[in-house]
């Protein structure tokens, strides 16, 4: 602490004075110019604690995973049962699960954009019922296009939810912040194990994938009945003008957790600042920091959807690697796709595989509080990217399950890091949309790896495993670079000064 002002890390790591009046996020109390106590956001949270409060916020947010988790994985079997009354070629089945990434690339910053000038409630408002009325009505498509039209639209929509981690993050203390957040990733992975529980179900005793689609939006609706609880970010509060409303929400964020305030007032903060611009992400003092978490951000998504895209397949036939001199056993890009027969044992392969996300969440729960945020991000982006590569062995179905239960495990646990990460780096003027920007490039990923993972493995399975494995390798040395670590920093408000 500087009489002046606050001692904050820059991203050259080193300490720098910034103003009194442009960023509030001190763990201490000060003194005003009229000597009058005042506390920061991060003081009430730090003093009030994880409580009752949290645990709600957790829980909200964690329905929107649950509902994101939905929509995106029954896109790994939903071109497959589509072929049962349609005529479908693999380049379709692809464009089907880009034109959903690119929706959510182009909603993510937009959305984010509004989170942070109209508030994280509105967006993720929005978002979920966007979400919830263009999923359902996806299901009564009349044809591949209007399928097409219907699921780029949802994808926009979903560009909004990540929103809730946003919000989440805000109200969580600094020594919990991290395991909070992973808290909310257990819904996500509740959510790919329900939706292959559902496919089973429908499959097996409706057999219309309409239906399919129509039940997976439930779960959109159910986020949309939810947001009456929702609270408001007191931090937007704060640098929206609304200082009244931030208090107030504090108050009863204390109340709930049966604690007190800080005694004094509640900070100001100078309201000359613009808010939501993706241009101030390019600014000096984010440069750096933006442009290696957009590359992490895409490497992680190309590895992790890519992994939940080639995991039917590899269920279904056991490897990658052909068995005969003349190509791989997949079809080729310009063939019909056969309707999708799954088997039971299929679906435990696929319910099995999916529930490997658990171990690498707790483990990763317990490490986020104990080791340094860009070693754990580092070492667990190569270790994926290994486990990536061992797909490529030619050996018993079992051992190559492991391999892809580890890789889905690490990628999960990755994914999530990213959210928790850029939640802290980045300033509350700029959180929502700096978080929209990084879930925008992570959805680049999701866009182009389905013509790798759906398309280019038909003839060429090792190419396409070590784009996998490389871009996961690199972001672990993007991850080595990144200008300061998160752990245990405060929020700031305000990205000037």
């Amino acid at each position: 602490m500087n009489e002046n002002g606050l001692v904050s890390a820059g991203e050259d790591g080193s300490e720098k004075i910034v103003p009194n009046g442009k960023d509030y996020g001190a763990a201490d109390r000060r003194k005003d110019s009229k000597t009058n106590l005042v506390y920061s956001v991060d003081d009430a949270v730090n003093k009030v604690g994880y409580g009752k409060f949290q645990l709600r916020l957790t829980f909200l947010a964690g329905l929107g995973w649950l509902a994101d988790a939905f929509e995106i994985f029954v896109l790994s079997v939903i071109g497959e049962f589509m072929a049962c009354d349609w005529t479908l070629f693999r380049w379709q089945i692809a464009l089907l699960t880009s034109i959903v990434f690119a929706g959510i690339m182009v909603g993510s910053p937009v959305l984010g954009a509004v989170a942070d000038v109209y508030g994280r409630k509105r967006s993720l408002a929005v978002s979920s019922l966007l979400l919830f009325l263009f999923g359902a009505v996806s299901a009564a498509s009349p044809s591949f296009v209007w399928m097409v039209i219907f699921r780029s639209c949802m994808g926009f929509s979903l560009g909004g939810i990540a929103q809730g981690v946003t919000l989440n993050s805000e109200y969580c203390p600094t020594n919990v912040r991290g395991k909070a957040g992973f808290f909310i990733c257990y819904f996500w992975s509740f959510g790919s194990l329900g939706v292959v529980l559902l496919m089973w179900l429908v499959m097996e005793f409706i057999g219309s994938w309409r239906i399919l689609l129509l039940f997976v939006s439930v779960p959109c609706l159910i986020v949309v009945l939810s947001l009456k609880w929702y609270p408001e970010s007191a931090r937007y509060y704060l640098v929206s003008d609304q200082r009244d409303r931030a208090v107030e929400i504090l108050n009863t964020m204390a109340k709930m957790n049966c604690q007190e305030l800080p005694s004094g007032e509640l900070t100001k903060v100078g309201l000359d600042i613009k808010r939501g611009r993706l241009q101030d992400l390019l600014g000096k003092g984010y440069r750096r920091t933006s442009l290696l978490f957009w590359y992490i951000w895409f490497a992680t998504a190309f590895g992790y959807f890519g992994i939940a895209l080639l995991s039917p397949l590899i269920i279904q036939k056991g490897n990658l690697v052909a068995d005969d001199t003349n190509g791989t056993f997949m079809q080729g890009m310009n063939d019909p796709v056969p309707c999708a027969t799954f088997t039971r044992q299929n679906y435990l392969d696929m319910l099995w595989t999916s529930a490997a996300e658990f171990p690498g969440l707790i483990v990763f729960t317990f490490l986020v509080e104990h080791v340094r945020r860009k070693l754990l991000l580092s070492v667990a982006c190569v270790a994926s990217s290994f486990s990536i590569i061992l797909l490529l062995m030619k050996t018993h179905k079992i051992v190559i399950l492991l391999f892809l239960f580890v890789a889905r495990a690490l990628l999960c646990a990755i994914f999530q890091l990213n959210y928790i990460m850029t939640s802290e780096a980045y300033p509350t003027t700029i959180r929502a949309v700096g978080m929209g920007a990084g879930t925008a490039f992570c959805r680049l990923g999701g866009l182009i790896v389905p013509y790798i993972a759906q398309v280019l493995v038909i003839e060429q399975p090792v190419i396409a495993i070590c784009l996998l494995g490389g871009l996961v390798f690199l972001a672990g040395v993007a991850a080595v670079f990144l200008p300061f670590e998160t752990k245990g920093i405060d929020m700031k408000e305000s990205h000037s000064g």
